[in-house]
């Protein structure tokens, strides 16, 4: 069964599409009204639906097309986009694009279309005939063009809106099918695609075959071959006049919605709402019934409309509209068997609910009078109702809250002052007395401004106190109270006001609280945050603030100099992600679960920064606590790399020989210890010693001596295993360990140094050819003497040296 998620931020809509789904047979994999629970749903949760269709505007930060893009990225799953307004669709690559609003029937062949073409386009249409196919299928017109005047290849619906056969329009003159100035127009439309080689889209009015008006959407999109030339150009054309209309009815129902925030009651607002159904929807019979103590009572209709009052537990269609939330049509009313029994004049109807205040209804005097789109644009008319109201119960609300406030007046602890509509006092509670110092009976009748305010903040309070006369409350303000000892204190007040029973200002509520202290423990604290702040961003170390979950608060500029990660990349993300390598995971997560769990880490590792290079720091993690316990980790990085390589060298050049990179004598003598205990028997030591370096560094000078030896180190580094151990133990004597290798092979060892060495010197046409006599003596066993073993090796390379070239016995 095909599974299909729904994307949308309206309870109405999902429910429509739902319900649409369902009757096609296919099953609501899942609902959401924010973009980012859905990415998380396909993405993280690895579901794969078979069709998404999504609303361009949505709960949370990502719209549609964001939502639309990150899927794409990770899949290949087709959309269906809904929007109400044509202005908001954008070029992506969906399956489907619908405007709102639109019936069941178009969402049940959009839903179709898209779960066919995305099927189609996955068998990859392996002939001609099948791509024919999926463009004879689409109501979009889609036709090539192969110069600017003339036709290639089109789909039925662009002959059929021409009123000809395909065969009768391909690779034909335009000139054939439009009028001279029209033909014209297209010739220079069609010219600018081919000469600026970029897609244009334009809205345009052209008569369809039965010389109908329709305004289309055309999109002219060049085809470029390997040249960068217009090799053709493919055009759509989608019609979008019933869309116009439309949009044209959503931007008045719009406009009539500003003008409804100004009615005061719940009977202008319904009235209203009445009056636009008639005038602008063309509906003829229209009621409102709002919910009074569990029943429908008509607060607005039609003059002709019967109106009843029954019960919201009563079967009728209202009752079902109203406790299922659901709107409906009604084709044939008086054959409906949840219909109450009304007068023959009324045949169908549509039942809308006004969140869970009432129902909004619309009858006709003829059967099938109703569509979809009306449906969508009384359900845009009624929303805007639901707001009006919500706004208007709500005040209704905070006036009954204000005269309970009136009655605890007295037993308030914070500040309380009663106010006439002139500013002046009339109440003025035991916490005022005590604040102050005055007596009610002594501040009583007299302006609040004049008693307690300074001349020169007067103004300012009485801007406040006209605010609230001018019916802008409730609000919060602050500002210093002079005590009778000329004492100021800081008071933060929340204003209300106690309407009388025409809706006018009767009292003025002032509750108000001493934040005299707090204010001044506040800047305390600010300056120390400004001070924190900057030693945090001015530090040499790289500095970062975690939760307790290991998720990045706040990092310092040094930490993004250092790893090269902003901000904005890694906050609220856990750190060990980004900057652990993976070979160094499981130790770095150890070290967080420690400082997680009170300890305080110090530890030398390496990280890895956002282009992957490793780099060696010295990292502190802290515990970060509060009175309530611990809030978060404070981690510190300090880049040691340079100092890490400056050990690693001074390391290197302890055992290694500077000019060649061989081995030193050090390491050469500490190896031969390691092997008195080795079981690599047996063990050969080669000893060479370069021939005439004398002589070459007298005659040359010790620059071209230097590269004699070089020479020599490379040839023994190039002869020998990676296991073997090569030696510069002198100024020209080198020594060579060759584990696991008998007297045979140590003899062929040293016929192969001396064989690339002849090869070296007829390549390299040096002032003297490069010669090395060697040696070498085999250890056998752990009985034998390994200094033995060296000195008779290196008995026998005096023994030959001077022998150039010959095989000799080593």
């Amino acid at each position: 069964m095909k599974e299909i998620v729904i994307i949308e931020d309206t309870r109405l809509h999902q429910q429509k599409i739902k319900d649409v789904v369902l009757e096609l047979g296919y099953k609501v994999a899942a609902i959401f009204s924010c973009g980012e629970k859905a990415v998380d749903y396909i993405l993280k949760e690895n579901n794969r639906p078979d069709l998404i269709i999504i609303d361009i505007i949505l709960e949370g930060k990502m719209n549609g097309y964001q939502v639309a893009e990150k899927i794409s990225s990770e899949g290949n799953i087709p959309f269906i986009f809904l929007s109400g307004r044509s202005a908001e669709i954008k070029d992506f690559k969906a399956s489907v694009y619908l405007n709102k609003p639109f019936n069941n029937e178009e969402l049940k062949n959009n839903i179709e279309l898209a779960l066919y073409k995305h099927d189609i386009y996955q068998k990859m249409l392996k002939s001609n005939e099948e791509k024919e196919m999926i463009l004879d299928t689409v109501d979009t017109q889609i036709w090539y063009l192969k110069d600017s005047v003339t036709y290639g290849r089109v789909n039925k619906a662009h002959a059929d809106f021409i009123g000809l056969d395909k065969s009768e329009i391909e690779n034909k003159n335009i000139k054939k099918f439009f009028d001279p100035d029209e033909v014209e127009a297209y010739k220079l439309g069609n010219q600018k695609v081919f000469k600026e080689k970029k897609k244009i889209q334009t809205e345009k009015w052209l008569k369809n075959a039965e010389g109908e008006k329709r305004l289309l959407a055309v999109t002219k999109n060049p085809k470029l071959n390997k040249k960068g030339e217009v090799e053709y150009v493919v055009c759509s054309a989608r019609d979008i006049t019933k869309d116009k209309k439309t949009e044209k009815i959503i931007k008045d129902l719009h406009k009539i919605a500003v003008n409804f925030t100004k009615l005061e009651t719940e009977k202008e607002i319904c009235q209203a709402a009445v009056e636009a159904a008639e005038n602008l929807l063309d509906f003829n019979l229209c009621n409102i019934l709002i919910v009074k103590e569990d029943k429908f009572v008509t607060l607005a209709s039609s003059s002709d409309f019967e109106q009843e009052r029954i019960s919201i537990s009563q079967k009728s269609i209202a009752a079902k509209t109203y406790n299922l939330t659901k709107s409906f049509i009604i084709d044939d009313l008086q054959n409906n068997h949840e219909a109450v029994k009304i007068k023959n004049i009324y045949k169908s109807a549509i039942s809308i609910p006004i969140d869970n205040y009432g129902v909004f209804q619309v009858t006709a005097p003829e059967k099938n009078a109703f569509n979809e789109n009306d449906l969508e644009l009384a359900e845009i008319l009624t929303s805007h109702v639901t707001a009006v109201l919500d706004r208007v119960y709500a005040q209704q609300e905070i006036k009954e809250q204000k005269k309970f406030l009136s009655t605890i007046l007295e037993v308030q602890s914070g500040l309380v002052l009663l106010l006439d509509c002139q500013g002046k006092i009339v109440r003025f509670n035991n916490a005022c007395e005590k604040l102050t110092g005055y007596a009610e009976k002594e501040v009583k009748g007299k302006t609040i401004w004049d008693l307690f305010i300074k001349n020169d903040k007067k103004k300012e309070v009485k801007k406040v106190f006209n605010q609230l006369k001018n019916r802008d409350y409730p609000n919060e303000y602050e500002n210093y109270l002079l005590t009778k000892k000329g004492e100021e204190r800081l008071i933060s007040w929340s204003n209300n006001v106690i309407l009388d029973e025409q809706g006018q200002i009767k009292y003025i509520v002032a509750t108000g609280i001493d934040i005299t202290e707090r204010k001044k423990q506040e800047e305390e604290l600010k300056n120390q945050k400004v001070y924190f702040e900057q030693l945090f961003n001015n530090s040499t170390e790289a500095i970062v603030l975690l939760d307790n979950k290991h998720r990045v608060i706040k990092i310092n500029k040094k930490f993004e100099s250092l790893f090269g990660f902003k901000e904005s990349e890694i906050i609220n993300k856990n750190l060990d992600n980004f900057i652990l390598p993976d070979k160094l995971f499981e130790t770095g997560v150890g070290y967080t679960k420690k400082v997680k769990q009170g300890e305080k880490v110090e530890a030398e590792s390496i990280r890895k920064t956002k282009n992957g290079d490793k780099i060696h720091v010295f990292l502190q993690g802290f515990p970060i606590r509060l009175a309530n316990g611990q809030v978060g980790i404070y981690a510190l990085y300090k880049d040691i790399t340079e100092s890490k390589e400056r050990q690693k060298k001074i390391e290197y050049l302890s055992f290694h020989d500077e000019m060649t990179g061989l081995y030193n004598r050090r390491y050469f003598e500490n190896e031969l210890k390691r092997l008195e205990s080795s079981r690599k028997y047996p063990i050969t030591i080669v000893i060479g010693d370069l021939d005439g370096l004398k002589f070459i560094n007298d005659t040359y000078g010790h620059k071209k001596g230097d590269e004699y030896i070089i020479n020599a180190a490379d040839i023994l580094k190039s002869t020998a295993r990676a296991e073997d151990v090569i030696a510069r133990i002198g100024g020209d004597e080198f020594a060579v360990i060759l584990p696991n290798t008998n007297h045979n092979e140590a003899g062929k060892f040293c016929q192969r140094i001396q064989k690339n060495i002849t090869e070296f010197n007829e390549k390299q046409k040096t002032a003297k050819k490069l010669s090395i006599s060697l040696g070498f003596e085999v250890l056998n066993d752990k009985n034998q003497n390994l200094d033995k073993v060296f000195n008779k090796a290196d008995q026998k390379m005096y023994a030959n040296k001077g022998r150039k070239y010959n095989k000799t016995s080593y």
